[in-house]
């Protein structure tokens, strides 16, 4: 499950990805993560909920990573992670490097938005 939602006043792309994802359904969250971030000015930030998502397969990996190296393309300038499971962080952060950034990371949303 995942809701993906541009904040256009504020300049922000927020993600809340949930439990085990199926690579079509990453596939289409990462289609919807390009066109919501398309609608942002260059300069943008990205807070990213994983806190309840569980590891992708490697392909399902392949379109996070598709999905990383747009953002850092598109003109994010800053990327927040809210991440639990330990799993989930290793996988983010090996993606996160391969697309050329370091995310910050976050307790909640709340602490989050403190650091936009």
């Amino acid at each position: 499950m995942y809701e993906i939602k541009a904040d256009i006043q504020k300049n922000i792309l927020i993600l809340r990805l949930e439990g085990y994802m199926s690579d079509e359904e990453i596939k289409a969250g990462v289609e919807l993560t390009i066109s919501e971030a398309k609608k942002l000015k260059s300069g943008y930030t990205v807070i990213n909920d994983i806190t309840k998502m569980k590891p992708a397969s490697p392909l399902g990996t392949e379109e996070i990573k598709r999905a990383q190296a747009f953002v850092v393309s598109n003109g994010a300038a800053k990327i927040i992670r809210i991440v639990d499971n330990p799993i989930s962080k290793m996988q983010f952060n090996r993606t996160s490097t391969a697309a050329g950034y370091h995310a910050l990371e976050a307790k909640t949303v709340e602490d989050a938005l403190k650091l936009v």
